[in-house]
């Protein structure tokens, strides 16, 4: 009977992978080598499979053998997602690390602490573990550039007669119609070439817990949402920079409405920020 429990679950399994549960409707979810990057709820995950030898195959240590085969299968591919994981336009996790053996030792150290989120044992004596980690907290750390440093509040300058005061309590980029790509770090441009977001507006503690950005596949997911409040400014995004790249640029018009208080500047050092991108062409959309 259990034998038969396992099969249905592996089945169910296969029908509706773990991560699809573990990402909601509006959540942007790419597919990388080794696992998946849910950028929305800053979580990298993979799934590992292992097997016992025959003569031990569905028996309790042959579970067993192959329970542990799995996670650390599961674990190796956790590695190579985070690997895949973009910091800036140039970089990924990988880039840095393939020269950087103590930060690669830290990143391994830190990846054996990932939770299991899933074990499903199959009739033929396969078990099948999915592990997760949160990007948040000490991955961000480990992996940030050093040019996101802290900033204080009273770097950021204080009002002039000019600026005009505004209620805004956040800003959302609508990048549904450009091809924008996911990342740790970037920057949103005006039309001329002056950032008007980026590693200088933002301070490091906010950066680590919360990412420089928020990311959502369809606009109702921000509608009151925390991270913005109940009256973001909300900007078009007119091309990605360069093509395909990380950085946003939004127009001048828009540039200047972010700008147009020194309260605005708050919200960019808390990255109260997050960018609408329609979802990858292998998932799918959920309602706009």
């Amino acid at each position: 009977m259990k034998q038969h429990v396992r099969t249905l679950v592996l089945f169910l399994a296969m029908l509706c992978p773990a991560w699809i549960a573990w990402a909601g409707p509006a959540d942007l979810v790419q597919s990388v080598p080794g696992g998946q990057i849910n950028w929305t709820r800053r979580v990298v995950q993979a799934k590992g499979i292992g097997s016992a030898l025959p003569e031990v195959s569905n028996t309790p240590a042959g579970w067993e053998m192959a329970a542990m085969n799995a996670k650390r299968h599961a674990y190796v591919n956790l590695l190579e997602t985070v690997k895949h994981l973009r910091l800036s336009d140039r970089w990924q996790v990988g880039d840095v690390v393939a020269g950087n053996d103590k930060v690669l030792a830290k990143i391994e150290q830190l990846l054996k602490s990932a939770s299991i989120e899933d074990i499903v044992y199959s009739s033929d004596g396969a078990v099948e573990v999915t592990r997760s980690m949160p990007i948040a907290g000490s991955l961000a750390q480990l992996i940030l550039p050093e040019y996101i440093v802290q900033l204080e509040m009273k770097n950021l300058g204080h009002s002039s007669p000019d600026m005009e005061e505004t209620d805004f309590t956040g800003l959302v980029v609508d990048a549904r119609g450009v091809d924008a790509a996911p990342s740790m770090c970037f920057a949103i441009f005006d039309e001329g070439g002056r950032e008007v977001y980026g590693s200088a507006y933002v301070s490091r503690e906010f950066v680590v817990q919360r990412g420089m950005c928020g990311y959502a596949a369809n606009m109702s997911a921000v509608q009151e949402n925390e991270r913005v409040g109940d009256n973001p400014l909300v900007v078009k995004a007119l091309n990605a920079k360069p093509p395909g790249g990380t950085n946003i640029v939004i127009s001048n018009t828009d540039a200047s409405r972010l700008h147009s208080a020194v309260e605005n500047l708050f919200f960019l050092r808390e990255c109260r920020v997050i960018v609408v991108r329609r979802p990858f062409e292998n998932e799918k959309a959920g309602p706009s």
